[in-house]
């Protein structure tokens, strides 16, 4: 089996260009998206770009981090935070909403071995500029897309599927596959944990049933053209039957694949306090801890280890390849070991029992 990659998602700084309604900062108080808490200096950023790649070669793993935001490219220092990781030879990913990447900063991000950005596009011009709260917004990420693209970066585009904007994520396949970008997705997202399930933006099983069954027939559709993605979590239920590594891990309770909070990521903000995953929101203590004691010693991520326990509240069978999403549980139920509330899995089993 190949090696797994051992993951950090930096949040670099709180500062964006954009006010985006959907936003983690935004649910967290800081909807003017300033950096309010102290960030990470140049020092404290080496030592946990060396500490990643230590624990990493330690547990025989590959070291990657991804940079967001905030922008990340707001950040001053950005470019030699890019020349440290490479001269550590940590893989590193952007991400970013694409809108400051003109020519010369892609020839800078290209230069310094990064060659796969992620940038946002959540629907259509009209609404991914209302979702991102800038008029700009959608035509500069376009923009950026391009540029990158001619530098040989290869560009996924990510769209957060919300209620909004559910039905437009052909358009957003179409839209980035001309602008050049080489794969598309989309993750779920996340519904405010004040609201629950009553979050206006959150989509739920039903509708996500739906949608995968549709990107199933965009894959095929857009084969040759760019490729689409089917990384989210949920895509494991449609899986028919079990290979033999999925056998194996069920035989012996270990993690084979799915939601990775617990086991091989961690979450890392401006002021590096750390989350399981940047999309649950609870601390577990601070990146100067040290990346193997939080990982290892984290009742949390003991928890989010705890394959029986999760089976026992999500009565799930696919617990070694799935574990839902985590976060999406916690956000609805404040309960992150129980069954994630957009499985579909019921839907499935009765449309097969149908055609029987």
């Amino acid at each position: 089996m190949a090696k797994r990659h051992l993951y950090l998602q930096w949040d670099s700084t709180d500062w964006c260009n954009l006010r985006c309604s959907h936003c983690y900062h935004s649910s967290e108080g800081n909807s003017f998206h300033k950096q309010f808490k102290e960030p990470m200096g140049l020092e404290d950023v080496f030592s946990m770009i060396d500490d990643l790649k230590e624990t990493a070669e330690r547990w025989d793993m590959i070291p990657r981090i991804a940079i967001s935001g905030g922008e990340p490219l707001m950040r001053k220092d950005h470019l030699k935070i890019f020349d440290y990781t490479q001269k550590q030879e940590v893989i590193t990913n952007l991400l970013t909403n694409g809108t400051l990447i003109t020519p010369i900063k892609a020839k800078e991000i290209k230069e310094r071995g990064i060659d796969t950005i992620q940038i946002s596009i959540d629907g259509t011009k009209e609404t991914h500029n209302k979702i991102r709260g800038r008029k700009f917004a959608y035509d500069k990420a376009m923009e950026g897309i391009s540029n990158a693209s001619r530098e040989g970066i290869s560009v996924v585009s990510a769209m957060t599927l919300m209620k909004q904007n559910m039905d437009e994520f052909e358009e957003v396949i179409e839209n980035s596959y001309l602008a050049g970008a080489k794969k598309v997705g989309f993750k779920t997202y996340v519904p405010d944990s004040k609201l629950g399930a009553k979050d206006p933006k959150f989509v739920n099983s039903f509708e996500v049933y739906e949608m995968l069954k549709k990107t199933n027939s965009l894959v095929e559709k857009y084969k040759g053209k760019i490729t689409v993605l089917q990384s989210d979590v949920l895509w494991q239920i449609f899986q028919n039957g079990e290979n033999d590594l999925i056998k194996k891990s069920k035989e012996n309770n270990t993690y084979l694949c799915g939601c990775s909070a617990g086991f091989r990521m961690l979450s890392v903000l401006s002021d590096g306090t750390v989350y399981p995953c940047r999309r649950l929101p609870i601390p577990i203590g601070n990146i100067k801890e040290g990346f193997r004691n939080l990982v290892l010693e984290s009742e949390v991520m003991q928890d989010l280890r705890d394959l029986n326990k999760i089976r026992e509240k999500s009565l799930c069978d696919k617990v070694v390849h799935c574990r839902g999403c985590r976060a999406v549980a916690y956000a609805i139920t404040r309960d992150y070991m129980t069954k994630d509330p957009m499985c579909f899995k019921e839907y499935l089993e009765n449309d097969k029992h149908k055609t029987k």
